[in-house]
């Protein structure tokens, strides 16, 4: 049985008027050309497909045995690509005497439910703005396999395939913003896919280097279901609760990349039946149970069934939008950024977290496996010339040298120490995208946190960002073309501003009870923007110093969806204005039983009142973020003050906690901001 040909993509990735970038994964190593077209369309009905004349430079890296990813780079031969017009492509594959392109695939033909064109068009199509036009955006993170609801990727692709020549209507870039896979919570279902999948695309050399990671002894983990949560949390020091199925091998998280987007993919696992039912899984010996008595052993055996039943209706579900997915980013520019799912759970929120990961041999390793697959698979189609020939070269040795070469421990030592995954997009207006997991600060020094009469420290939390991070962002975005006076997009995975009655809930129901040791789930992280003074404080200092006209802000990773709008008021004089807006998750609803039922009663409870008044807020030389006004002499300085309204959708809601993506439309005076899922809700701000 062999691997498809076209393992994942086509991907289109970076686009300006100068350059495309388009990103695909192949079984085996080919040339490669594309050719881009200019669509005109006539009276008719029909469409003339005008070939530019174009160069392509053709970037190849061998990932595996059987995984080449290539990043090509299509240029015009004179001046620049045509603005405000369609454009379409096709992928040009050569190997030996054999030429095929995207349509020998089956790819172009609309008849065919997996095609990845739009309507009748002849080839997957894409638009670069003219300067002065406003690009319409796709935004949304968190998307897990056996999430619950709808995937919205599915709503994005109605929405591009009911505006595919309504350039006005169409969106023109896709922000995936981090969570684009997970992990540390995988499917019961998916790991012997992941283990099979992996060695097929990389090749069996991984398990050696895990021999020398892992005790011989535990080793029979690694294959078994619901096996791996003591290697995770014992032996790598990773935190998360959730993982018995954690990926490990660097084939794993490229299998996982593969099975998210990749309908073929699919095909490929049901065709090698690597798809076990649980009765399978026990006749195999594929099944780690934790329990040594017969009883609990019993109670834990019937808990796993039901719970590998369940993720496996999930699975399904999911599989069944594959094909829209892979349409969408076939035909819209994507922008991708991690958060902390695409490597672990919690990953980099305290010092004593980093340390101790990079101080286990195991913990270490797996975290440069998913650095490496997310730059092949997210990263490189950025900003292709923030990686140059010295970065790949390290990332080659990490994959492909022995644990004790010189080769690989460079390479790891360098993925772990790259801060420079940040990047300017070319949207219009620019986005900068911000890195908030590797760039941070620790203050090594203890809070105070109180639970009625009982009194603990815990570690703060974070800076997201440091000082040198800002400058190296600052450098980048000044470097990038953008001009003040003008607006600005900035993409920050988690929220700046984030949803406060959730955020307040939280805080004084959850983190207390987390800090003092209790095994609360929920998914929200606090190491989040506010939960920081000064860094809260950091971050408006520097948009101001950017001086954009007014700025508009992305995000998603909390689960819920919201817009929020702060005018701030610097004591030096300066005005800033932001526009908050959250999309979360894709595809993991997370709002669910108690801890559910309680959120959307603080919600129903709050919204009336949050809808009609303004929350005040300040900010003192102590970093200190003060709620409400207070009359009294106040003890310091302020260093600005904010108001904050919350901004409702149609059904009069101030949050959505269902599966979503957002979409957001920027016209001359007001921003139209909507939510993609199966009922569709909007504002629009004037």
């Amino acid at each position: 049985m062999k691997l498809p040909a076209i393992l994942s993509g086509p991907i289109i990735r970076r686009v300006e008027p100068s350059s495309v970038y388009i990103w695909i994964a192949l079984s085996s190593k080919v040339e490669i050309d594309a050719q881009i077209f200019q669509i005109e369309s006539s009276s008719d009905e029909k469409y003339q497909y005008i070939p530019l004349r174009t160069h392509t430079e053709a970037n190849t890296f061998k990932a595996g045995d059987n995984l080449y990813i290539y990043l090509l780079k299509i240029s015009p031969d004179l001046s620049q690509f045509p603005p405000c017009t369609l454009l379409g492509y096709d992928l040009i594959l050569k190997k030996g005497r054999q030429v095929r392109t995207l349509g020998s695939y089956n790819l172009l033909n609309p008849e065919n439910p997996r095609s990845i064109v739009y309507g009748n068009l002849k080839y997957p199509s894409f638009t670069i703005n003219h300067e002065s036009e406003s690009d319409n955006l796709l935004y949304g993170s968190c998307r897990k396999p056996h999430g619950h609801g709808d995937d919205a990727l599915f709503a994005a692709d109605v929405l591009v395939e009911n505006n595919h020549l309504d350039l006005t209507e169409r969106p023109n870039a896709l922000f995936l913003m981090g969570d684009q896979i997970y992990a540390d919570d995988v499917a019961d279902p998916l790991l012997p896919i992941m283990t099979e999948l992996g060695k097929d695309l990389v090749g069996n050399c991984e398990r050696d280097k895990l021999n020398e990671l892992i005790p011989e002894n535990l080793i029979p983990r690694l294959d078994k279901v619901n096996g791996r949560q003591f290697l995770i949390e014992h032996l790598a020091n990773f935190s998360t609760r959730k993982g018995d199925n954690h990926l490990i091998s660097f084939g794993e998280y490229a299998a996982m990349y593969m099975f998210s987007w990749s309908p073929e993919v699919w095909d490929y696992i049901h065709e090698k039946e690597l798809l076990l039912s649980f009765q399978q899984i026990k006749e195999r010996d594929k099944l780690h149970l934790k329990m040594d008595c017969e009883k609990k052993r019993k109670k834990e055996l019937s808990r796993q069934e039901s719970r590998y039943e369940e993720q496996m209706d999930h699975v399904r579900d999911f599989v069944v939008s594959l094909s829209a997915a892979r349409r969408l980013m076939a035909n819209t520019p994507t922008y991708m950024i991690f958060d902390d799912h695409d490597l672990t759970d919690d990953w980099n929120i305290s010092n004593k977290w980093t340390s101790a990961v990079r101080d286990s041999a195991l913990g270490k390793h797996i975290i440069g496996n998913g650095l490496a697959a997310y730059w092949l698979f997210q990263g490189w189609g950025n900003e292709p010339e923030n990686f140059d020939s010295e970065f790949l070269k390290q990332v080659k040795n990490f994959i492909s040298s022995s644990n004790d070469s010189d080769g690989y421990m460079n390479g790891l030592n360098h993925l772990w120490d790259f801060h420079s995954w940040h990047f300017i997009a070319p949207t219009i207006p620019k986005t900068v995208f911000l890195d908030t997991r590797t760039q941070r600060e620790f203050d090594p020094r203890p809070e105070g946190v109180k639970l009625g009469s009982v009194i603990e420290e815990t570690t703060r939390t974070p800076l997201l960002i440091s000082e040198a991070g800002w400058k190296d962002i600052s450098q980048k975005l000044l470097q990038s073309g953008w001009k003040r006076k003008t607006p600005l997009n900035i993409v920050s995975p988690t929220p700046f501003y984030g949803m406060g009655l959730i955020e307040s809930f939280l805080h004084k129901y959850v983190y207390p009870f987390k800090v003092l040791g209790f095994p609360v789930q929920t998914s929200f992280d606090f190491d989040g923007w506010k939960y920081n003074g000064k860094g809260f404080h950091a971050f408006i200092s520097q948009v101001v110093s950017w001086d954009p006209s007014y700025s508009i802000l992305l995000s998603g990773d909390v689960h819920f969806s919201s817009s929020v709008k702060s005018d701030v008021l610097f004591h030096s004089g300066e005005k800033q204005s932001f526009y908050q807006f959250t999309s979360s998750p894709i595809h993991n609803e997370s709002f669910t039983g108690l801890w559910g039922v309680l959120m959307k009663s603080v919600l129903w409870l709050n919204a009336r009142k949050r809808r009609e008044q303004s929350l005040y807020r300040s900010c003192g030389e102590s970093f200190v973020l003060a709620l409400g006004k207070n009359d009294k002499k106040q003890d310091e300085q302020l260093l600005w003050e904010e108001n904050i309204n919350y901004i409702s959708f149609e059904d009069g809601n101030i949050a959505e906690t269902k599966n979503s993506i957002g979409y957001l439309k920027t016209e001359i005076s007001s921003l139209e901001n909507t939510l993609l899922m199966t009922v569709d809700y909007s504002e629009s701000i004037e």
